[in-house]
């Protein structure tokens, strides 16, 4: 087993670019021991080791904390995401009883209809920022109907989501981030509070209302902060990460036009394309674990209590899983299914929205490259400098014909 530092990684130039350091960990094994001093006491970036930590949330658990630093932490500590069993299994369970496959096919004709009204919107201009005008509002909006949170609210919500989700950011805690966070969790909390009393008193056909007739039918599921804390990074999370794999998927669509071409001429590998993007520029890059036993993975002995990294986008780009693994090759994915890559984690916090994320990804690439042959960049891209979250604040691109 190889001892490596991971201070590339904290570096400009590493969150700029991390796949070398990604190849050159995979070079020292699936597995590898932290410097001391450094914060984590291994790293995995093999695919089968990562797939192995995730699966096994018996040994291998989530931070979580029973004295919520400020509100930002607290809302993370109270929700299924930072929380392991029972008290994970006990949420999970209510939420799969609102999110069922029913629900998430039946917004496909709404997301087909709110991907239309997009492209009309941005429809022949000569400067659009396309993360805020469509690579925003798409997700959000599919959230907000899943939810039920007003159209008129979701503008409103969209840089409180990005100041909690920077909190998130491999140590990127400082002051500034924290005081932001915790700004915006004041700021989002009563929100959902309120509009969970709404639903209470006065149901919908959304996913607010059904969470709240669940609770009342099995008291004790749920409490209020619990409830409350959950909608707030379930639709953080949605939008986001989704968010994401539009812009970036567009910008790798964009810089290789062969791509972009087939793409249009054969909408029907649109799900190939989708988990190729995710697994070639993933918005989530990382994951942390603690080891609550002895364990062992990919024969390396872990210590109870070590801290684990798992570099999901390493694990995405192991050559002993995928050939040349740094080539983007939508044709390696004859479907999406879910143990093909890390994308959406793994295990019993495999992500919820996974499938509404690829309805979404289809729908709006689709759209894309069908309405704007001639998009392109109106502005150099600016590369992305986070590794939680990964992708671009603003993306200028013109949607009129090329007349040249």
């Amino acid at each position: 087993m190889k001892t490596v530092s991971l201070a590339a990684l904290h570096t400009e130039a590493g969150r700029r670019d991390p796949y070398p350091v990604y190849a050159w960990l995979h070079e020292q094994g699936p597995i590898c021991q932290v410097a001391q001093g450094e914060r984590y006491s291994f790293v995995v970036q093999g695919f089968e080791a990562a797939s192995q930590v995730l699966k096994d949330s018996a040994t291998f658990k989530v931070a979580e904390s029973s004295a919520p630093t400020g509100p930002a932490h607290a809302v993370f500590m109270n929700s299924m995401f930072f929380t392991n069993a029972p008290r994970h299994t006990r949420m999970r369970r209510m939420f799969n009883h609102a999110f069922t496959p029913r629900r998430v096919n039946g917004l496909l004709l709404a997301i087909e209809r709110m991907t239309g009204e997009l492209v009309e919107q941005i429809a022949g201009r000569d400067r659009v920022d396309f993360m805020a005008e469509f690579a925003f509002p798409l997700p959000a909006n599919v959230l907000g109907e899943l939810l039920g949170v007003p159209e008129v609210d979701r503008s409103w919500y969209r840089p409180r989501a990005l100041a909690l989700g920077a909190l998130l950011e491999l140590g990127a805690s400082t002051q500034e981030t924290i005081a932001a966070a915790d700004t915006a969790a004041q700021e989002i909390t009563p929100y959902f509070a309120e509009l969970a009393a709404q639903r209470r008193a006065q149901p919908r056909d959304d996913l607010v209302s059904a969470l709240v007739q669940a609770l009342e039918a099995d008291g004790g599921a749920l409490n209020e902060e619990e409830l409350v804390a959950n909608l707030i990074v379930l639709f953080n999370a949605g939008f986001v990460t989704t968010t994401h794999l539009l812009g970036n998927g567009l910008t790798l669509l964009m810089e290789r036009p062969e791509h972009f071409t087939r793409l249009r001429e054969r909408p029907e590998l649109a799900s190939s394309y989708v988990e190729e993007i995710l697994r070639f520029e993933l918005p989530t890059h990382f994951s942390l674990r603690w080891a609550a036993a002895n364990a062992e993975v990919a024969g390396v002995n872990i210590p109870q209590g070590s801290w684990v990294l798992v570099l999901l986008a390493a694990a995405n780009r192991d050559p002993a899983r995928f050939a040349e693994p740094d080539r983007f090759d939508p044709s390696r994915f004859s479907a999406a299914r879910a143990d093909q890559t890390l994308s959406f984690g793994a295990g019993a916090h495999y992500c919820l929205g996974a499938a509404l994320a690829r309805l979404e990804g289809i729908s709006g690439l689709r759209a894309l490259v069908a309405n704007f042959p001639a998009i392109r960049l109106a502005e150099p891209a600016g590369v992305p400098r986070q590794l939680m979250l990964r992708g671009h604040e603003q993306l200028w691109v013109t949607t009129q014909q090329d007349r040249s």
